[in-house]
This record gives structure tokens, sequence and C-alpha cells, in this order.
């Protein structure tokens, strides 16, 4: 599904742009982003969120694109990552929570 949507959406889109990129390129790097480890999340490895330090707030979703035990498994596997609740959007006050707990995290990563 998403590399289809990549394909069929945003590659058009991109090629207006940089006409000289060959369709070719873009379906490889389709490949790599959507198919090379389908069982995870796209572009990175479990080893690599494994060994991550990088701080992350995870913020759970469970749509399509962002499945919401990809989620779980990247809070659990990354040493310096936080979980957020699900569902965060409603009600409203917990939507405000969250933004606030965002902001929070970044001002207390800041470099």
């Amino acid at each position: 599904m998403m590399y289809n949507s990549g394909r069929d959406g945003w590659a058009a889109e991109f090629r207006e742009r940089q006409p000289e990129v060959a369709m070719a390129t873009i379906e490889q790097y389709l490949h790599n982003l959507y198919r090379a480890q389908p069982d995870f999340v796209y572009s990175v490895s479990r080893a690599f969120v494994r060994n991550c330090l990088t701080p992350m707030l995870v913020l759970p979703d469970d749509t399509a694109a962002h499945a919401y035990q990809a989620s779980v498994d990247i809070a659990s596997l990354a040493p310096n990552a936080e979980i957020n609740v699900y569902p965060w959007r409603e009600p409203p006050e917990l939507k405000t929570r969250t933004i606030a707990r965002a902001l929070n995290f970044l001002k207390a990563h800041q470099a």
C-alpha cells in the first residue's frame, strides 16, 4: 500500500520538480523504504533502533501507515524512548496534555 502510494502519488509530484531523477531510481528508493524490512518500520532495522541512543518520543497511532505495534516495538527497543498514551488526539484535554508533553520533551533534549 505505502509503496504504491509513494509511486503513484509522491513520485509524480517529485518528478515534476526533479525530472532528471529516473523512475527506476525512485522505485529502488521506495523498495528500500517500504519493502526491504516489511516486518518492522521502513528505513531502519530492529538492531538499529536497539542501538539508537537518540532520545525519542513515540506517539502511537493505528493506521495502515503507522501501525500501533510498530510504535510499541520502537518504544520497547530504543533505550532512550518514551511512549505516549494511545489514543492521544481525543478528548481535547488529552491532546492538550500530549502537546505539552511533546514541548517538554523537546525542551529537555535541546542540544
